[in-house]
């Protein structure tokens, strides 16, 4: 589900799905005719909600999917948006959180697209190294629209800094300027850590280098390239020459 807070351009589409497991209906024999879900969603709060069925779409593991989409042209400033899924079996009525654990009711602000194409540095710190490939994937259609594995990175200079991963990507003039993101690493079979990457294109230049991601959210060990030095706070540097 979108995470609250994501802007898209008035040309976009927002695609929402969920995915629910309820033990012994839903999962590979599905789908679960029990189950149901529902977007509902307003472009402003003295509004009633519009409802849009989500269709079953599969199934993975024990769960069964559903997803639906709030077309463009809905003329909204910001769309504010919640998933309804019942259980027919009982009347249970459940409404999921979003991708980063947020409480409904969903707020996703209606943004101007880019103005040129941005070069963008992505850069990654893990200080633990990784089993083979990394990789990179996202919501934009150049980082693969979430696709698995993503696309890989490279190591800019692995005799300095052996855990250290870049990957650039070019972002077209005229698209959405937040851009989600997520790692996976060990040959780009273990994903990244919760919440989701997000970033905001600076489409003020044409290019843009992000700050240093580590793994999990964990604390930057990596050395800079082109001199073996590690970067540390002025306190930790202190305290080794006590």
């Amino acid at each position: 589900m979108p995470v609250n807070g994501t802007g898209y351009t008035s040309s976009d589409d927002i695609d929402v799905s969920v995915q629910v497991c309820k033990t012994g209906c839903t999962g590979p024999a599905g789908p679960c005719l029990d189950i149901s879900a529902t977007i509902y969603y307003r472009c402003d709060p003295l509004q009633a909600f519009t409802s849009i069925p989500m269709p079953y779409t599969g199934a993975l593991g024990d769960y069964d999917l559903f997803g639906g989409t709030i077309l463009s042209g809905h003329g909204c400033s910001e769309v504010e948006y919640y998933v309804e899924i019942v259980d027919a079996e009982d009347g249970e009525t459940v409404y999921p959180l979003d991708a980063n654990g947020n409480d409904p009711n969903f707020f996703l602000p209606i943004v101007a697209p880019t103005t040129q194409d941005v070069n963008v540095a992505f850069q990654l710190c893990i200080p633990e190294g990784s089993i083979g490939g990394v990789c990179i994937s996202g919501s934009d259609p150049v980082i693969l629209d979430w696709d698995q594995p993503g696309l890989a990175m490279v190591q800019p200079c692995p005799g300095v800094s052996p855990n250290l991963y870049t990957f650039n990507a070019t972002f077209l003039a005229g698209t959405n300027p937040y851009v989600q993101y997520m790692y996976q690493k060990d040959d780009c079979a273990i994903l990244d850590c919760l919440p989701i990457r997000q970033f905001i294109i600076d489409d003020s230049q044409p290019t843009q280098v992000l700050p240093i991601d580590v793994w999990c959210w964990g604390v930057d060990s990596c050395f800079e390239c082109g001199a073996a030095v590690e970067r540390m706070s002025w306190g930790t540097v202190k305290a080794l020459y006590r």
